[in-house]
């Protein structure tokens, strides 16, 4: 399978996470992490390339700056509550805008793609792409203990008498 096919098949299931993300706030992990693996393995396997290609430098680098805006979304809501009313506010904003990317994509940028890469690149390419993918979704990392965030934010108390001003004192 060719890296343009394999990205559109994975848009497809992004997509369907943002949908199921919306129903139910517990698969919005699973949204983000499929997310941040597709566009990371994305940048790697493709933009890299295709910004080195005077044709296609504008249109990849903007590409990876809607990227960087999309974590910036992640960091967002990852910081919400998933109980909190503005929760599927924030899966939507990061949903819309991760949609509109997806679209803006598979529209202008993997056609000029297509004829700018030779075809056995772009299986290969694509074979880099889904093997990656497949190893990096399937890492499960340890979670940090209760107690080591316990001790962190005990560390960083404000001392009696201090006003939590920080940078000395406004005398």
């Amino acid at each position: 399978m060719d890296i343009i096919t394999a990205l559109v098949d994975h848009h497809q299931e992004l997509r369907q996470l943002y949908r199921e993300s919306e129903e139910d706030p517990a698969r919005f992990t699973e949204f983000v992490r499929h997310l941040i693996v597709h566009h990371t393995m994305e940048e790697k396997y493709f933009y890299d390339l295709l910004q080195e290609i005077n044709a296609a430098r504008h249109d990849a680098l903007e590409a990876v700056n809607e990227h960087h805006i999309i974590e910036l979304i992640i960091k967002d809501a990852e910081g919400f509550p998933r109980e909190h009313d503005n929760f599927p506010i924030k899966v939507e904003g990061l949903g819309e805008y991760t949609t509109h990317h997806l679209d803006e994509e598979e529209a202008d940028i993997f056609p000029l793609a297509r004829t700018l890469f030779a075809p056995d690149d772009l299986v290969d390419l694509g074979k880099f792409f889904l093997e990656a993918k497949q190893k990096l979704l399937t890492i499960e990392l340890p979670e940090v203990p209760q107690a080591i965030h316990g001790r962190a934010a005990a560390s960083v108390a404000v001392p009696p008498g201090s006003h939590g001003l920080g940078i000395g004192s406004l005398k």
